[in-house]
C-alpha cells in the first residue's frame, strides 16, 4: 500500500477554495488502496529554517536541531511514498507552508551531483518519498499566475532527484460555487481531480487532458475583463 503525505498551506485548513479541490484528490487516493496522512500547515506552525550554519547537513546530517511539531512530522515523511502539496496562491506561497517546505533540507543528503547544467542532490536512503504532485487554488483568471509556483515545486523535486507528477491548477477556483453550491462546471473539475488520483496511483504521473480539465476557463477572459478590469 502506498502512503501519502498531503499537506494544506492554506489557513483556512478545511474551508476555502484549496480544501475544495484537495478533497475529492484524497478521496481518489483512498479509494485507489493508498494511507493518506493529512496535514495543515497552519496547524503545524513550523518554525523557520533559522539556525544559519545547515546543521542538519553539516554537523547532525538528517537531523534537525530545531525543536517543534517537525520532529513529530519527519517520521511520517520518512515513510511516505508520495508528497502532495495543496496551497492558495499568495506571492507565491503562505508563510507556514514556506516555513514546512525549507524545513525539508532535514531530508535531502548532501551528497551532491551535476545534472543538466544544474547542482542537484538527493533525498536520504531512509525517505521514501519517490513523487511529488501540486494542488493549488487562486483567484486570478489567467493560469500564468500560477508559473512561479510551479516552478519552484518543479526545483524542490528536481533538487531531491524525486518524479514531479503534475500541476493541478484552478484559477478563479470562487467561480467554481454559486450561492453556495458547486456549479456544473466546478463538478466536471473535481471529477477531473479525483480521476488524477487513480492515474498518479496506477501510472505515476497525471494525464495532460487531465490536468488541461482541472485549469479549464470557467468564464471567458473578455467577460473577466469586465467583471474586474472595467470599473
Amino acid at each position: 500500500m502506498l502512503r501519502v503525505f498531503a499537506i494544506n498551506g492554506s489557513p483556512n485548513q478545511t474551508k476555502g477554495n484549496t480544501a475544495m479541490i484537495l478533497e475529492p484528490f484524497l478521496e481518489g487516493l483512498t479509494e485507489n488502496n493508498a494511507a493518506v496522512d493529512l496535514y495543515y500547515a497552519s496547524q503545524l506552525k513550523v518554525k523557520p529554517c533559522s539556525c544559519g550554519n545547515l546543521y542538519c547537513w553539516n554537523k547532525t546530517p538528517g537531523k534537525c536541531i530545531l525543536q517543534d511539531s517537525m520532529q513529530t512530522v519527519y517520521p511520517v515523511l520518512r515513510e511516505s511514498d508520495i508528497l502532495v502539496l495543496a496551497t492558495p496562491i499568495y506571492i507565491p506561497l503562505p508563510g507556514d507552508l514556506q516555513n514546512f517546505l525549507n524545513r525539508l533540507c532535514a531530508l535531502i543528503d548532501p551528497v551532491l551531483t551535476f545534472r543538466d547544467g544544474r547542482t542537484r542532490a538527493r533525498f536520504h536512503a531512509d525517505v521514501h518519498i519517490k513523487t511529488l504532485v501540486l494542488l493549488a487554488a487562486g483567484g486570478w483568471w489567467e493560469k500564468e499566475n500560477f508559473d512561479t509556483l510551479i516552478r519552484i515545486v518543479k526545483e524542490l523535486a528536481e533538487d531531491a532527484s524525486i518524479n514531479f507528477a503534475g500541476a493541478m491548477i484552478r484559477p478563479h477556483a470562487h467561480l467554481m460555487c454559486k450561492n453556495g453550491q458547486i456549479t456544473d462546471q466546478g463538478k466536471t473539475v473535481l471529477q477531473a481531480i479525483k480521476g488524477a488520483a487513480g492515474e498518479l496511483i496506477h501510472e505515476g504521473w497525471i494525464h495532460e487532458e487531465t490536468l488541461a480539465t482541472i485549469c479549464q476557463p470557467l468564464i471567458s477572459f473578455e467577460e473577466a475583463y469586465e467583471r474586474y478590469f472595467s470599473r
